[in-house]
């Protein structure tokens, strides 16, 4: 009985404080509005107001017991749980199952607390606990979710998670962490489904939404579910890095670069927000600042192949050559499967007059990527123009049967048209003179047209 009053009291809490308005006296403000101030608080990472506003809600309870006061000791505990600090949050938790060793909650808590020094094993222990309370306690199976994921085994995590939403289909904890077992399991479409039932159930949460819209990647709606996520959350370095991200993915340049710099003025440790600032830049045209921000970059993290393959196209474009080639090369030592930084070298060294060098890297790329329309077509185009006709006809065959992407497919068929004309048009070879001996009786040869 006392389990349902707590899972009733956190079931319809959210409602409540949504309707009940701000209570401010002389004497103080009320548990609810104190409640809400808080819960606010923690979602905009305010940490300090949350736990001043909860620790404040408990005090203005007369009774130390039931699910009201279980809820303040949670809400305490999750300003520590959310900052991190294993030790703080193991420290209120443990308190709260001392005050509270026949709530379900309790036991749970400590469980998220265990999870935030990724004591799997202990977390699932005080799971199991809360659940021969109450069998049905979704916070607490969703946690069993969370312990089985940091035991690397996925299985057992969606198996958790789906039983969790089976009890409480509005589980935060459940939602998020299902949809993260599924986006690492190729099942993109459902985990979005998941992601926007949990914005529709906690629009306010700021967690949801940025994993609804990392989850988009890109487009209005992504952009929208992160300004919001940002909104909700001011000054969130990890909510601005997917902003920028989206913007950038969405063709937003300025915007993604207005983006993350306010997510390095947050985090300047934000090796992927200069990354993708730098790629902003090449894209924008701007070649110079992105070959400074992209070496900068290159230098504190040298294992970045698109940031590596994007200064090679800006001093590509800046005309430094040598430059451009040492960075082509860092790329595909890199990234040896991506077939594109080979590509561009390639072409590179045929605008440069190397024919050699360009088609045996050409071989190199189509190697990588057989049907790579555009390395034939280079190809066609080097043996066309060293009147290699044949291999000239071969190289733009092969290129109308693979990838065209990038390739004019009428200058192809053109070109091909123009090799079979030519061999069409090319002067038969003379026969070989007869024998002076065989061509005439009596051996009277005479050249032929010698009159």
């Amino acid at each position: 009985m006392r389990c349902n009053r707590v899972r009733a009291v956190l079931t319809a809490l959210p409602l409540l404080l949504a309707i009940c308005p701000r209570v401010a006296s002389a004497g103080g403000e009320s548990y609810e509005s104190l409640t809400k101030s808080g819960q606010a608080s923690l979602e905009a990472g305010d940490f300090g107001a949350a736990d001043g506003a909860f620790k404040k809600a408990l005090k203005t309870l007369k009774a130390k017991t039931g699910p009201q006061a279980e809820e303040a000791l949670w809400n305490i505990a999750q300003v520590q749980i959310q900052k991190g600090d294993f030790k703080a949050s193991k420290a209120s938790c443990s308190k709260f199952v001392k005050a509270h060793k026949e709530s379900p909650l309790a036991h749970t808590c400590l469980g998220y607390a265990y999870l935030v020094w990724k004591k799997w094993g202990l977390a699932q222990g005080s799971f199991d606990k809360a659940l021969a309370l109450d069998a049905d306690f979704a916070p607490a199976i969703a946690g069993l979710g969370h312990a089985f994921v940091i035991a690397n085994d996925p299985a057992k995590a969606e198996e958790k998670y789906r039983l969790a939403l089976e009890k409480d289909g509005s589980n935060l904890e459940a939602l998020l962490g299902l949809a993260q077992v599924l986006t690492l399991a190729g099942e993109g479409s459902e985990a979005v489904e998941l992601l926007e039932r949990a914005v529709q159930a906690h629009p306010g949460s700021a967690k949801a939404r940025l994993a609804l819209g990392k989850a988009l990647g890109k487009g209005d709606v992504a952009i929208e579910h992160l300004k919001k996520a940002v909104e909700i959350r001011p000054s969130w370095d990890e909510g601005l890095l997917a902003l920028g991200e989206a913007y950038y993915a969405t063709g937003k340049h300025p915007e993604a670069i207005a983006a993350l710099t306010e997510a390095l003025a947050v985090q300047p440790a934000f090796g992927q927000a200069e990354k993708t600032i730098g790629l902003c830049l090449f894209q924008q045209g701007e070649y110079t600042q992105a070959v400074e921000k992209l070496n900068a970059v290159l230098s504190k993290i040298p294992n970045l192949p698109d940031a590596a393959l994007a200064l090679a196209m800006s001093y590509d474009a800046l005309n430094s050559y040598e430059e451009a080639v040492d960075a082509y090369k860092k790329a595909m030592d890199l990234d040896s499967k991506n077939a594109e930084p080979v590509f561009k070298l390639a072409d590179l060294y045929y605008r440069m007059g190397k024919a050699t060098s360009a088609l045996s890297t050409l071989e190199k790329a189509v190697a990588i990527k057989p049907g790579l329309g555009k390395a034939f077509k280079l190809m066609g185009d080097i043996y066309f123009e060293g009147k290699q006709y044949k291999l000239a006809g071969e190289s733009y065959k092969k290129a109308l049967a693979g990838d065209m992407t990038g390739v004019e497919k009428s200058f192809v068929e053109a070109r091909i048209k123009q090799i079979d004309s030519m061999k069409k048009c090319r002067p038969r070879a003379r026969p070989p003179l007869p024998d002076p001996a065989e061509s005439l009786p009596g051996g009277n040869f005479r050249p032929a047209g010698d009159d």
